[in-house]
């Protein structure tokens, strides 16, 4: 017998066999979407809305040009609002993925993805770039291959909801294609040990 695999598994994977593991997708199979124009407060590629009696963890988020053309600046970025909840306009509705695949718990954040996602201003003091990666280089189409951009924290922030997890993606020509990824774990706010 192996007994609770909970036991014996790292937090992150034992909150994921816990069904509070989820992910979010932009581009699928071999449909990118568009990137955004240079990245800024309001024009965002993704955003995780965590509501209030909820608290999140982000795990991993991955970026990848599909396609660049003329793009020279590309921007990559994933940004927590610790102090509300960001999406107010545009986008497509995006129901969280499960990350164990029966689906136990549904997820409680509100998710949004897409070029054209409008988040309200950030919080003052209140906004951490958690990742980042920007490129600038003139090749075109013309290259081969292009690098991922990847977060693989070693420490994550405790997003304590309200709250959002951002993801920006954008280059000045407005015209790269995209994929992209994010998983987090997520789990009620009264489970946090508050000390001090």
């Amino acid at each position: 017998m192996l007994g609770d695999i909970r036991n014996i598994s790292d937090w992150r994977q034992a909150l994921i066999i816990a069904g509070r593991g989820y992910m979010l997708q932009f581009g699928t199979e071999d449909a990118p979407i568009a990137s955004t124009t240079s990245i800024d407060d309001l024009l965002v590629t993704a955003v995780v809305d965590v509501p209030d009696g909820t608290s999140a963890i982000p795990l991993y988020g991955q970026g990848v040009v599909a396609t660049w053309t003329t793009a020279t600046l590309i921007n990559y970025m994933i940004e927590v609002d610790n102090t509300k909840v960001r999406r107010s306009s545009g986008g497509s509705a995006f129901t969280p993925l499960a990350l164990r695949t029966d689906a136990p718990i549904a997820s409680a954040s509100t998710v949004y993805v897409g070029p054209d996602v409008v988040t309200s201003a950030k919080t003052s003091g209140g906004s951490l770039e958690i990742y980042r990666e920007s490129i600038e280089v003139n090749v075109g189409d013309a290259a081969d291959f292009w690098p991922k951009m990847e977060y693989s924290p070693l420490v994550s922030p405790v997003v304590v909801g309200p709250a959002s997890i951002i993801i920006h993606f954008g280059a000045a020509s407005a015209d790269m294609t995209v994929y992209g990824n994010l998983m987090w774990v997520e789990y009620p706010s009264q489970y946090i040990t508050n000390t001090g």
